[in-house]
């Protein structure tokens, strides 16, 4: 009864509040002092929960006074919501075990109730808790338990919350493919439901698309995320973070650190110390991609003390990582050892695999610069082992086959509405065929009963004669078509069965066939990045300046063909190479192996929709990385500023449209290319012609080779 007066009296408030403009919060301290205890209970709980956004200490003191009468008036379901709101304000205030403490006391409550919709909230609370503290492990369990009783429950919003969260944890552990297929199953019922909240899931689909480099579908994921929010007037920090982490990945540092500062601002705002340190975490990384040391150390420093205050494990060892990055190009090996070790001992207790990686990879970069090579290439194959296992052939298949479900879900649901329609159709078919044969017999068996009546009197016998005679003729017929029948159908089955046993034998040496490619691809790339791996070693040990340019210059060539593979490797059609993908990643092996800055010399790539046959993409790769390693030797000395361009593009008669073009020095006097006097422009030259290719040499305010060819059959 009082509970019926408390609702009746809370949608009074909620109306009012509604009419006069006035807040819920204020609604409910208006009515606080004029209702009954087990009401009041109820009311000091709901403003607890409205409070602990907006003011967490007066929603602990509304918590505390309500499980102090909820004990005193032994209701327990009062306490309960006392203890989980408890639990959100020492979540709220970053101490995670009086949170989860809490949290626990609140479930054994509510499990004695078999208040199931409760429970399940306690379950991602708890969830939530082992989150921040980087336990994924355990926070991957009270999620799965929180999404199994909202399914039992029928509530597809939390399902789709519970799917989000489990996603989340499957992204930090490295579980791309999981990680995809929850997202999905969130997207698909917040579209169902055109739930607010969608903006949440685009946002986490663009960070698994940008593990996986599709940066261009990431910045559409993130784009949609930002129009919902902003729709909805909701906080947009953490997608304008994403949006500018993707700009540091497409160089365009100048837009990231744009996007980036208007997320701290709003972070500093809000006073969320957690997501301040993410801020200051990415625009240190905007810095330090501009060769801006100071600037990202003191960035760096700010974020990592903020995450050990706020208790993001995860968090923490990847600021840690990036700071022993720093210290490493600083040449201060003794402080970059102390934050990596510290960094992987963080990631390998929360198993966040990403890091492992990249410290790893780090790790193998300071032991080569100390010429200590034994150590460099074991955490090489640790980093190359990890990497493998974090990008499989079996979780880019998972992937795509979880993108593929999702965009046919609709498709399958029509199509079980046309089966049922189709077998409705046919049992009514049937019944109209038996109702026909009904009638059928019933007519013959008329003009049977006529005949016998009108033939009864005169041919009696003759009668009894014929019909004997054409029963048996009948029958007859009958055997030796059942016969033939039975023949047919023995044929057709056989045939059914080698038809099937053929097209099994074909699919089964396709995927072979497919496999044994990818293998080979995949093991050529590695032959060749220990080609690449020896010659970097051996030009270490070389004295002579001359000795080591030729290293360098045959490591990057082995590298443009290694990249070949690589893409070959990694992309779906196992025959065509992505170019621009391609050229994006030689451009950076080359200024990695001159050490060249993009604020020194900055590239400009306008590659789109290119994708070239093996044949064509070795030679063209190779050529590329003959001019643009002349334009960096030659072009740019005395650390000369300027731009090296390449555009590419396809025409309607299948020709290939190749310029290369610097502003930096031109060639000299007198050069010709068909008369080269050095190995790298014999080079040109050869591929050139292995191309059959057309070139108009340009040498003012600069160099431009303009390259006209088809794709070279394979």
């Amino acid at each position: 009864m009082h509970n019926k007066r408390y609702l009746i009296f809370l949608l009074l408030i909620i109306l009012s509040a509604r009419l006069f403009s006035i807040s819920k919060i204020d609604s409910l301290e208006a009515v606080l002092n004029e209702v009954n205890e087990i009401e009041r209970i109820i009311v000091l709980n709901e403003l607890s929960s409205q409070y602990i956004k907006v003011n967490p200490e007066i929603s602990y003191d509304c918590a505390a006074q309500a499980y102090e009468l909820a004990k005193k008036g032994n209701d327990k379901k009062g306490k309960a919501d006392a203890l989980n709101n408890i639990g959100h304000y020492f979540r709220k205030t970053y101490d995670f075990e009086k949170a989860h403490e809490n949290f626990q006391l609140a479930l054994d409550i509510y499990r004695k109730l078999k208040a199931d919709h409760d429970i399940a909230n306690v379950y991602d609370n708890i969830g939530h808790i082992y989150w921040y503290k980087g336990d994924f492990s355990n926070a991957l369990d009270y999620y799965k338990r929180s999404l199994g009783m909202f399914i039992a429950l029928e509530d597809p919003k939390r399902q789709s919350l519970s799917f989000n969260n489990l996603g989340s944890v499957y992204f930090r552990l490295g579980m791309y493919d999981e990680s995809m297929s929850n997202f999905l199953n969130s997207l698909s019922i917040r579209e169902e439901m055109n739930d607010p909240l969608i903006h949440s899931t685009l946002n986490n689909l663009g960070n698994i698309y940008v593990r996986l480099s599709d940066f261009e579908k990431a910045l559409e994921m993130y784009q949609r995320s930002l129009d919902y929010k902003r729709k909805a007037n909701l906080n947009t920090q953490s997608t304008l973070n994403n949006i500018g982490n993707i700009y540091i990945k497409l160089n365009d540092f100048e837009s990231a650190l744009r996007f980036l500062s208007e997320a701290l601002k709003i972070n500093e705002e809000n006073e969320d110390e957690k997501r301040i340190a993410t801020s200051l975490n990415n625009i240190a990384i905007v810095y330090e991609e501009e060769g801006k040391l100071d600037e990202a150390l003191y960035n760096y420093q700010k974020a990592l003390d903020l995450k050990h205050k706020v208790g993001d494990t995860y968090g923490y060892a990847n600021t840690s990582k990036n700071l022993g990055n720093i210290f490493l190009i600083k040449k201060d090996y003794k402080q970059s050892d102390i934050y990596l070790q510290e960094s992987l001992e963080i990631a390998k207790k929360i198993k966040a695999r990403d890091i492992i990686k990249d410290v790893y990879e780090l790790m193998s970069k300071r032991y080569s610069e100390i010429n200590d090579y034994q150590n460099a290439y074991l955490y090489k194959n640790y980093c190359s082992s990890l990497g493998d296992s974090l990008f499989n052939e079996e979780t880019s298949d998972k992937i795509a086959q979880y993108r593929t479900n999702f965009t046919i879900e609709k498709t399958l649901r029509e199509k079980e509405i046309l089966i049922k329609d189709n077998q409705i159709y046919k049992l009514q078919q049937e019944k109209d065929k038996s109702w026909k044969l009904t009638l059928l017999l019933i007519v013959l068996l008329l003009i049977m009963i006529a005949i016998s009546l009108f033939y009864n009197y005169n041919k009696k016998k003759n009668l009894y004669k014929l019909l004997e005679e054409a029963n048996e003729k009948l029958e007859e017929m009958v055997d030796v078509r059942t016969s033939e029948l039975v023949k047919t159908n023995e044929n057709l089955r056989k045939e059914i069965k080698v038809r099937k046993e053929t097209s099994n034998k074909l699919k089964s040496s396709l995927d072979e066939k497919n496999v044994m490619l990818k293998e080979i691809n995949h093991r050529v790339k590695n032959n060749l990045q220990i080609i690449s791996s020896i010659l970097n070693i051996q030009s270490r040990s070389s004295i002579s300046d001359e000795s080591i340019k030729m290293f360098t210059n045959t490591h990057n060539r082995v590298i443009s063909m290694s990249l070949v593979q690589e893409q070959l490797y990694l992309s779906d059609d196992l025959a065509l190479v992505d170019f621009n993908r391609y050229i994006k990643s030689l451009i950076a092996n080359i200024y990695g192996a001159y050490k060249i800055k993009h604020s020194r010399i900055k590239p400009i790539i306008n590659v789109k929709d290119i994708h070239l046959n093996i044949n064509t993409a070795i030679p063209c790769g190779l050529l590329i990385n003959e001019i643009v390693t002349n334009a960096i030797k030659h072009g740019f000395n005395a650390n000369k500023k300027g731009e090296i361009v390449i555009n590419m593009k396809e025409d309607e008669n299948n020709y290939f449209h190749l310029e290369i073009s610097n502003n930096g020095d031109g060639l000299p006097d007198g050069l010709d290319y068909k008369k080269p006097e050095s190995t790298g422009m014999e080079l040109i030259r050869i591929l050139i012609i292995q191309l059959s290719a057309d070139l108009e040499l340009t040498n003012e305010n600069g160099v431009l080779y303009k390259l006209k060819f088809k794709k070279l059959k394979n």
